[in-house]
C-alpha cells in the first residue's frame, strides 16, 4: 500500500514538473507579434484581426498596429491585405522597448487596458483617416475628445528630443542638471569607452553604444525614465556632456474631456503637475495610480466618479483636497497610501450622499481608520487652508535660497575638503595601522616572534622567554619533589599490610 501512495506522488511530482518546464518554455518561445480572426467582432459585423498578443525585445522600439504580421523567412513582416480592427486589453504589459505606437486607419477599437505600463512609451501616433481615434502630441484620445486614454509614461523624453532638435537645448520642460562629464579620446571609440568609464564610476549607470552613437547623432540620449545624458559640446579630440534629470513635468487634459480612463497616468511618476478640466465628470480605476510627484490636485465641480486606486500612491500629494457635493461614488483605496496627514473638504453635508469604497482614505499604518473628513466645507475653505501651507512652503524655500546666497562657495568647498581630509585621516591613523599589525601578528605567527624588532626588544623579548623557562622549571622540580615521598608512603602501607596479614 505505502509503495502504491509513493508511486502516485512520484507521478504526480513528475506532471507538475512537466507542466511547470512547459510553460514556462511557452513563455519563452512566444511570438513576438500574435493575432486572432474574426469574422463578427463584438456582434457588429465587422471582420478583421485582433491584435491581442505582444512578446517585445530590443529590436521592437515600433509598433505599427494596421496590418497583422507573420513571420516570413525569420522575419515579422505584415500583410497588408489583411486589417487589424481591434487591440485587446493587455495586449503590451510592462514593455520594455517600444518607445512609439502608430495606430492605423483600419483599427476600430482600443481596449482602455490594451496598453499597461509601456517603460520606454513617448508617444503613440494615431492616423488622420481613424474614425474613432486621435492624439494630441502624442497622447490618446478619442475622436471626439470626450476620453482621454493614455498618457505615455516617457512623454517628457519626447518633449526633451523635440525641443533640441528645435531649438538646441531643452525649452519646455525643466531638466535638473546632475553631473558634467569632460571626456577626452582621439576617436569615438575612445570617447565612448572613456565616458562609458566615468559613468560607471559616478553612479554605476549602464551605458550602451547604442546609447552613445544616439547622443552623437541627436545631441540627447534617454537611457532611463527621466535621466538624459545630453551633447553640450564635441571637438575632434573631447566630449563635454551633462547628466540631467526632468522635475516638473506638467500637463493640462484638453477641455471638453468628459472621461478620464482607467490606467491612463499609471506610474508616471515624473508628473508635477496634472490640470482637470471643468468637463471630467469620471475618473477611472487606477488612473493616476503611483503618479508620485503630484503635490497638488484640483477635482472640478462636474465630477461625479472616483475610481478605484485613482490615486492610490500619490505618496507626495500634501495640500488638501476638496471633493465637491456632484461626486456620488468614491472607489476602495481611492487615496490609499497618499500622505497620512491629508486633509480631505468635502462639499456634501454628510457621507449619506456618497457610496464610499472601503479604506479610501489615507491613514498611518499603526492606525485602524483614518481621520474623518470634513464634511459640509467650500472650495473656498479649502484654497484658504493651502494658502497657508503654499506661503508656509515659500517662506522655507526662500529661506533656503538665503541660506544658500550666505555661505560662500569656498565654504562649501572647504567643507568637502574637509570631509575628504576627515575620511583621509581616519584611514592613516586607523585603518592602515590596523592592517599592519594584524601582518605583522600573522607573520609572527607563522615565522619569527621578533619579527621586525629592534635589538632591546629582541634583549627583552630573550629576557622574558628565560624568565618564563625559569618558572617553568621551577615547577617541574617542585612536583617531582612531592611524588617522591608519596612513592615511599605508599611502600610503608604496603609493608604495613604485608605484616597485619601474617600475624593473622
Amino acid at each position: 500500500m505505502k509503495t502504491g501512495k509513493k508511486i502516485i506522488i512520484v507521478i504526480l511530482l513528475l506532471l507538475f514538473i512537466g507542466a511547470s518546464v512547459t510553460m514556462s518554455f511557452n513563455m519563452i518561445s512566444r511570438p513576438t507579434f500574435e493575432f486572432t480572426y474574426t469574422e463578427n467582432y463584438n456582434g457588429t459585423g465587422k471582420a478583421g484581426y485582433i491584435f491581442d498578443g505582444f512578446n517585445g525585445n530590443s529590436s521592437t522600439s515600433e509598433i505599427h498596429i494596421d496590418h497583422p504580421y507573420s513571420k516570413v523567412s525569420g522575419e515579422w513582416v505584415q500583410d497588408k491585405s489583411k486589417d487589424v480592427i481591434a487591440v485587446d486589453n493587455y495586449t503590451l504589459v510592462s514593455d520594455e522597448y517600444v518607445k512609439y505606437i502608430y495606430i492605423g486607419p483600419s483599427v476600430e477599437h482600443i481596449d482602455e487596458q490594451a496598453f499597461v505600463y509601456c517603460k520606454q512609451l513617448r508617444a503613440v501616433y494615431v492616423d488622420e483617416a481613424n474614425p474613432n481615434y486621435c492624439d494630441v502630441d502624442g497622447v490618446l484620445y478619442t475622436k471626439d475628445m470626450k476620453t482621454v486614454i493614455l498618457y505615455p509614461i516617457c512623454r517628457c523624453t519626447q518633449l526633451v528630443y523635440d525641443d533640441i532638435a528645435k531649438y538646441g537645448e531643452v525649452k519646455n520642460i525643466g531638466l535638473d542638471v546632475k553631473e558634467d562629464f569632460d571626456i577626452k579620446g582621439s576617436s569615438d571609440d575612445e570617447l565612448f569607452t572613456a565616458l562609458h568609464k566615468q559613468i560607471r564610476d559616478a553612479n554605476g549607470d549602464d551605458f550602451t553604444r547604442e546609447m552613445f552613437d544616439e547622443m552623437l547623432k541627436k545631441k540627447v540620449t534617454a537611457p532611463y525614465i527621466g535621466t538624459y545624458y545630453v551633447l553640450k559640446e564635441k571637438t575632434a579630440g573631447s566630449l563635454k556632456v551633462e547628466k540631467a534629470w526632468s522635475c516638473d513635468e506638467k500637463y493640462t487634459i484638453a477641455p471638453g474631456v468628459e472621461r478620464i480612463a482607467g490606467n491612463c497616468f499609471y506610474k508616471c511618476d515624473r508628473l508635477g503637475e496634472i490640470n482637470i478640466p471643468d468637463t471630467v465628470r469620471e475618473i477611472g480605476n487606477m488612473a493616476f495610480f503611483k503618479c508620485k510627484g503630484v503635490s497638488l490636485l484640483r477635482l472640478p465641480d462636474t465630477l461625479e466618479t472616483i475610481g478605484n486606486d485613482a490615486f492610490s500612491y500619490c505618496e507626495n500629494m500634501k495640500y488638501a483636497i476638496y471633493i465637491p457635493s456632484s461626486v456620488t461614488h468614491i472607489g476602495h483605496h481611492a487615496f490609499y497610501k497618499c500622505r497620512n496627514d491629508l486633509k480631505y473638504y468635502m462639499g456634501s453635508s454628510d457621507p449619506s450622499s456618497i457610496e464610499l469604497g472601503g479604506r479610501w482614505q489615507s491613514r498611518s499604518d499603526n492606525k485602524f481608520e483614518a481621520d474623518p473628513p470634513l464634511w459640509g466645507k467650500t472650495r473656498q475653505e479649502c484654497d484658504d487652508y493651502n494658502q497657508e501651507l503654499y506661503d508656509k512652503d515659500a517662506a522655507e524655500e526662500a529661506q533656503k535660497a538665503k541660506d544658500a546666497q550666505a555661505q560662500p562657495e569656498s565654504s562649501s568647498s572647504s567643507q568637502g575638503g574637509v570631509d575628504t581630509k576627515f575620511v583621509r585621516l581616519i584611514m592613516i591613523f586607523f585603518f592602515i595601522p590596523g592592517f599592519i599589525y594584524v601582518g605583522v601578528q600573522v607573520i609572527r605567527a607563522m615565522f619569527k616572534d621578533d619579527f621586525l624588532m629592534t635589538k632591546k626588544g629582541k634583549a627583552r623579548l630573550a629576557a622574558v622567554k628565560a624568565e618564563k623557562e625559569k618558572i617553568h622549571q621551577a615547577y617541574v622540580q617542585a612536583g617531582s619533589e612531592e611524588s617522591e615521598p608519596n612513592e615511599s608512603e605508599a611502600a610503608d602501607e604496603t609493608a604495613g599490610d604485608e605484616t597485619e596479614g601474617g600475624d593473622e
